[in-house]
C-alpha cells in the first residue's frame, strides 16, 4: 500500500492512506490538506509545541478531532481521549498509551496498517539535572508503556529524536528499533536536521530491517510502501 507522508514543522507530519488524510501535533507551519480525503486531526498534548487552536481554523474540511483529555477546547466534532484507552474512530481503530511527560501517544490501526505516533511519550534523561534513581524511573516508566505494543507489527513509528538530550539523544529511539517497526521516521528535533542524519547513519547499519529516514527541511514528502 503507497502511503504519502510530509514532515511539517518539529513533531507534526501528515500522512496520506488511502482516502484518509491524517495531521499529527500540528502547531505551525503549513498544511497542504487534500479536498478530497477523510481528515483527522490528531493531538497527543496541550504543550505549545504539539498544539495550536489554529487547527480549528480548518474544522470546514476536517472530519474529526482526536484529542488528548488534557487540551482543553470546547469544539465540536472532537474526540478527546485518555491513556490506555481503545477507541474506533470511521476505519481506525486507536489505542492510546501513557505518556512520560503529558498526555498520550497513539497507536493506529488503519486499513490492517499501524501506525504509531509518540508525541512525547520518551525515554527522557537530562545528563546534567536527573539522578541516577530519577533516570531508572523513567526508563521503568517508558519501558512500560512500549510492552503494551512490543507485540505488534509496526508499519510506521515517528518517533521521538531530541538534540538537547545530547548524548542521550537516542535513547528512547533505539528502544523503538528493537521493536522492529518497518519505518522509523524521527520527529521533536527542534530544526536540528543534523540529529536525523546522524540517527540515520548510526542506526541503519544495525537495525537493517527497518527504513530510518532523515529530515532535510519542512515540507519534506516521503512516499513509501508498508
Amino acid at each position: 500500500m503507497r502511503v504519502k507522508i510530509e514532515y511539517i514543522h518539529h513533531s507534526c507530519y501528515t500522512l496520506e492512506i488511502e482516502n484518509n488524510f491524517l495531521i499529527f501535533d500540528y502547531f505551525e507551519g503549513h498544511l497542504n490538506i487534500p479536498k478530497d480525503k477523510n481528515v483527522y486531526f490528531f493531538v497527543s498534548h496541550a504543550h505549545g509545541d504539539h498544539y495550536s487552536s489554529k487547527i480549528f481554523d480548518y474544522k470546514e474540511k476536517v472530519k474529526k478531532y482526536i484529542i488528548s483529555k488534557d487540551v482543553r477546547c470546547n469544539e465540536d466534532n472532537v474526540v478527546f481521549v485518555k491513556h490506555d484507552e481503545k477507541i474506533k474512530v470511521d476505519e481506525m481503530e486507536i489505542t492510546t498509551l501513557n505518556s512520560t511527560d503529558a498526555g498520550v501517544a497513539f497507536m493506529i490501526n488503519i486499513l490492517g496498517k499501524n501506525i504509531f505516533f509518540a508525541g512525547d511519550l520518551n525515554d527522557w534523561y537530562w545528563e546534567m539535572e536527573d539522578s541516577i534513581m530519577q533516570k531508572n524511573d523513567m526508563h521503568a516508566r517508558f519501558v512500560r508503556e512500549i510492552d503494551k505494543i512490543k507485540n505488534i507489527k509496526m508499519d510506521i513509528a515517528f518517533f521521538l529524536v531530541d538534540p538537547r538530550q545530547a548524548g542521550q539523544y537516542d535513547l528512547g529511539g533505539k528502544q523503538i528499533l528493537q521493536l522492529k517497526p518497518k519505518n522509523f521516521l524521527p520527529m521533536h528535533f527542534w530544526e536540528d536536521y543534523s540529529i536525523t542524519t546522524k540517527f540515520k547513519d548510526v542506526y541503519t547499519p544495525i537495525y537493517k530491517d527497518t527504513t530510518i529516514y532523515d529530515i532535510q527541511n519542512k515540507n519534506q514528502i516521503i512516499e513509501l510502501d508498508i
